[in-house]
This record gives structure tokens, C-alpha cells and sequence, in this order.
């Protein structure tokens, strides 16, 4: 009997949403028969981390952005008109960054997001979820996940259950066919016969990082633990020709780390012919020895900067695919002009976020320069502390730079300015630690900024107390914290309220852990508030005019 695959594409967008039905169909339609003997060419591009780069000019002055997925529209545009179909591929991090994402993410959150929109408009195959995505809570990536017209996937973002095996939230019906994953774990897409297996995984170490109202019914898998099952899993019920492993993890090494496990896996994995990461935010493209001989691992790096492309030719014979060669590139995207046809088709959604981003909130009398945070007591690092207390009442307040250059000029301050301010969405929580544990933190902090250890934004000073740090002085003595603000006795043996991000009361930078020696799953949290970055807005709305100032509770010495 002839099969009707419009009709059970129908059937399937209808039960299990568009996404998934579409996923389904290619299935259906790539398993018709075996390859005829020939060779066979397939491209796989990929973007990663956009971070809300999606429109070509800044909302200030129209100024050129010097990337963006305009420019992706325009390379698309020049690959298709070749005669080349990629299959297209975002490894995530897409809905945070820029005003753009939080505009659609919070403010016009009853219209259609832009995102899916885009994804549509350029023609992507799959999307992976990254961190970023989750941390913008349920609301917004639900959302995203029941308007993208293809896979959203993370592999290892398994319904958390109890021990009884109950899910810890109520299942979405469309994935009680992919087992446990939250999100689709894979699909496959046909190019000219050539069945390609497209495997998505998030971020392994996402709990570090967010609190739990962001991913509550979730749990996330160490990638390295289930790829290879789940690899011979889809070769295995798929039979496809090419199988692609994108996963949002940072380059790392050849030994198994939660955060940074793309080189480990593509040193190690049997079956893969490509690996896609990102999240580290570092451009690269290079081949891996494994046991099978070579795969290539590709990193596009961020804002759509790059695009990574890797060139498969399949010989086949007999049924059967004799032999794979790929050639693999980064693209750049700033030698390509803008697509006018994607301005146009996304001028409105650029207005409408300019019109927002323009709206001005309140006056500055002095400019903020971002990067004197990095050297010591700032006006940047003192504003997002005074706000931090300010909206809490804790009795102290950690903070870090977010950012290592720019400047917020004095005179009229605007919304779009609060993302060079405090450019992540992170909450603020309230939590309580004793005395020694606050020192303890700041050793830590400062032992990474006196040496310049890891990224700024792990680099924490503090508000609330009157305190000097020694550079001189050895790991662990150099904090010496004099009293309160208030001229208190600051008290090794008393629990304080302390006001931090979400980013840090989950353990991020491991702060808590390795230096307060604090397990985050036990730390006691009094509060959680809104975005940090609304936050700010809100102080600054308030007052009309605020007079940016240095911190003098902390200084550095010999």
C-alpha cells in the first residue's frame, strides 16, 4: 500500500506539535530505501551562541553591527544559489545577550518570538538548547519550544523523577515518545537520499549555575556518560549515513570535564562523523584523532562571527558507504553583506525593540567606564552592589564585572544601557553565611584576581563591610575585613545575610564551594528577587538621577 506522508505528517503535528510531526516525516521519508551506488555530497553549517545578535544595525544611531544572522542570510543565500542544501545547525545560547532576546523574552512575551521566526526564515534543521536558553526560565523556553517549526534538543535533559518514578512536573505529551528528554534528543533530515542523524546535548553543569525555578523538572546528564549509548542507539533503530553530535560544551581537553567536554567526546566516540560545540565562545576547527581514525570537531564562536562548515563526499557501493572524506572551513561572516531581504523581512521586530531599547529610564552625572572594575574599587561594581542591598536589605553584597571594556556616558541614561551594565539575566538571591565563610569566599575571590585566574565575572568584591586586600600577602591571608559598614564588629562565628546572584548561589566559579567550602545544594536561601538587570532599571527609574561613585568600603595594598 502507498504510504500518504502529508497525511501522517498531519496526524503527527496534531498529536505531538510541529517540531516533532516534521521530525517524524523526514524520518519516514529518508527510510524509503537503501542509497543506489554513486557518490553523494552533504554540507553541515553551524552557528553557536548568537546571543541575540539578530539584527544587523545597534538600536543607538543605526550603527552597523559587525556581525549578525543578516550576514548568515547572505552566506545562505550564496550556498543555496550554488546548488549546496546544508543542513543547518544552532548549538545554542540564542534567547540572552542582547536587548533584542529580552524584549521578546519578557516584554512582547504574548506575540510570536522573533527566534523561531528566524530560525524559519534561514532555514535551520535543528536547534540545540544551551544554558543561557534554560536560564530564562520555563516561561520563555516552553514558549520557544512550542513555536520552533524544528527539533529543539538536549539529549541529556531528562525528566527529573522521585524514587516512585514520578515525573517531577507534568510531561508535555509530544515527548512521551522520545523516552525521558524533556527536549527532543535527536532527529534525522534527508539530504538527497543521505539520511543524516543530527544528536543534540546541552550543558552538563547546568545546576552549578542556575537556580532551580529554571529548570525545575529536569535533570541534566553528564554528556560523556550517555552519548555513546545514545549514538549506538540512533545508528542502530536509524541506519543513517552521517551522524552529527552538537552539543553546547565548551572545547575543553581529552579528559572528561561537565562543563568542557567536546574534545573529550570527539576523541573518544565510535559512530560520529562530526562534532559541533560551543558555549566557550571560541572559534575552532580541527580534525581529532579518535579510535576510528579522525572527526572533526567545529566551534563557531559567537554573534555569528563565524559560521563552521564541513563538506562530507560518500561513495557508495553495493548499498553500502565505502568511504567519507570532509573538508571543513570557518567561515567568517564580516566578509558577507547584510541579506536586505532579511532587514526586511524583520524590520518591524527591529523597530519595535528599538523603540524599546531608546526608552530613556533616568540621568547619570558621571560617565561608568566598565573596565576600572577589573584593577579595584569601581563606580561600576559600586552601583550594581548599592542596588543589590538596596533591593534586599542583607547585611552584605558579592559582585563581579560582567565585562572588561565600554563605557556608560553621563547624561541621559537609556534601557539599552543596562545590558553593558549587567548583560546576563541572573537573579539576585539572599542567602546566609557565617562569618568565616564570607572571609573564606573572598580569599578566594581575590587569590583569582591578584593572579588574574580564570574570567572576571569570578572575581567578587564585596559591599557591606570595611575591609583591606594585601597583594603581597600569601593565598588566604590577605582579606582583612576591619568591621561592618556601620562601624559593627564584623564576627567570624555570626550568620549574615548575603545578597549574590543565582549564577553564584548555584556554585558558579565554585566560589561557594572551593572557597567558602559551602555545597551549594545545602546553602540556605532567605530570598530570591527578580533579573538583577530589571533591578537596576528600577533603582535608577526611581531616583531620576543618580550620581555614580567609587567605592571606598575596600582597597587594595602592598
Amino acid at each position: 500500500m502507498k504510504r500518504n506522508y502529508l497525511n501522517i505528517a498531519a496526524i503527527l503535528i496534531a498529536l505531538f506539535g510541529v517540531g516533532f510531526g516534521i521530525g517524524c516525516l523526514i524520518s519516514l521519508i529518508s527510510s524509503k530505501g537503501r542509497l543506489a551506488d554513486g557518490t553523494y555530497t552533504v554540507s553541515v553549517c553551524s552557528t553557536t551562541d548568537v546571543h541575540g545578535a539578530y539584527f544587523d544595525s545597534s538600536y543607538v544611531d543605526n550603527l552597523a553591527a559587525k556581525t549578525s544572522l543578516a550576514n548568515v542570510s547572505s552566506y545562505l543565500k550564496e550556498l543555496r544559489a550554488s546548488g549546496v542544501q546544508p543542513v543547518l545547525i544552532d548549538v545554542g545560547d540564542n534567547l540572552q545577550g542582547d536587548n533584542a532576546a529580552y524584549y521578546f523574552n519578557y516584554v512582547a512575551d504574548k506575540e510570536a518570538h522573533v527566534y523561531p521566526r528566524i530560525v524559519s526564515y534561514l532555514g535551520y534543521d535543528a536547534v540545540v538548547v544551551g544554558n543561557h536558553d534554560i536560564e530564562t526560565g520555563h516561561d520563555v523556553y516552553d514558549r520557544i519550544r512550542s513555536e520552533l517549526t524544528v527539533p529543539y534538543l538536549a539529549a541529556n535533559a531528562a525528566f527529573d523523577r522521585d524514587e516512585n518514578g514520578k515525573a517531577d512536573m507534568d510531561e508535555d505529551p509530544k515527548n512521551k515518545a522520545v523516552q525521558d528528554s524533556y527536549f527532543l534528543p535527536y532527529c534525522v533530515v534527508d539530504r538527497g537520499g543521505v539520511k543524516v542523524a543530527i544528536i543534540g546535548m546541552t550543558n552538563g553543569n547546568m545546576k552549578s549555575w542556575l537556580s532551580d525555578s529554571a529548570w525545575h523538572g529536569m535533570d541534566f546528564q553528564v554528556i560523556s556518560d550517555i552519548a555513546q549509548d545514545l549514538v549506538d542507539h540512533v545508528i542502530a533503530k536509524e541506519k543513517p549515513q552521517l551522524v552529527v553530535l552538537a552539543v553546547h560544551s565548551g572545547t575543553g581537553s581529552e579528559q572528561p570535564d561537565r562543563e568542557n567536554e567536546a574534545l573529550y567526546l570527539a576523541s573518544s566516540l565510535h559512530g560520529v562523523d562530526l562534532v559541533l560545540n560551543g558555549h566557550d565562545h571560541r572559534p575552532l576547527a580541527r580534525e581529532v584523532e579518535n579510535p576510528e581514525g579522525s572527526v572533526v570537531l567545529l566551534d563557531a564562536g559567537t554573534k555569528a562571527m563565524v559560521v563552521g562548515q564541513a563538506d562530507f563526499t560518500l561513495t557508495v557501493k553495493n548499498g553500502k558507504v565505502i568511504s567519507k572524506a570532509v573538508d571543513y572551513k570557518l567561515v567568517p561572516m564580516d566578509k558577507y553583506p547584510v541579506d536586505p531581504d532579511y532587514v526586511a523581512a524583520f524590520k518591524a521586530d527591529f523597530q519595535a525593540v528599538k523603540d524599546f531599547a531608546n526608552r530613556p529610564i533616568g540621568q547619570l552625572s558621571e560617565d561608568i567606564f566598565l573596565a576600572d572594575a577589573l584593577d579595584g574599587p569601581s563606580s561600576y561594581i559600586n552601583l550594581v552592589q548599592t542596588v543589590q542591598l538596596a533591593s534586599t536589605g542583607a547585611d552584605i553584597s558579592f559582585a563581579a564585572p560582567l565585562t572588561s571594556s565600554g563605557v556608560v556616558p553621563k547624561g541621559v541614561i537609556e534601557f539599552q544601557d543596562l545590558v553593558s551594565i549587567y548583560k546576563f539575566e541572573n537573579q539576585l538571591f539572599v542567602v546566609e553565611m557565617t562569618g568565616q565563610q564570607i572571609k573564606d569566599y573572598l580569599e578566594y575571590s581575590y587569590d583569582n584576581w591578584v593572579n588574574r585566574k580564570g574570567p572576571s565575572y569570578n572575581w567578587d568584591s564585596a559591599d557591606g563591610i570595611l575591609y583591606e586586600v594585601s597583594k603581597s600577602s600569601p593565598a588566604g591571608e590577605r582579606v582583612r575585613i576591619q568591621s561592618l559598614s556601620d562601624g559593627k564588629p564584623f564576627e567570624l562565628d555570626k550568620t549574615y545575610k548575603v545578597a549574590m546572584t543565582s549564577y553564584r548561589a548555584s556554585g558558579g566559579g565554585d566560589l561557594l564551594r572551593n572557597g567558602a567550602k559551602v555545597d551549594p545544594a545545602q546553602l540556605v536561601i532567605v530570598d530570591r528577587l527578580k533579573d538583577i538587570r530589571s533591578l537596576i532599571g528600577d533603582y535608577i527609574t526611581k531616583r531620576g538621577e543618580i550620581a555614580p561613585s567609587v567605592a571606598t568600603n575596600w582597597k587594595f595594598v602592598k
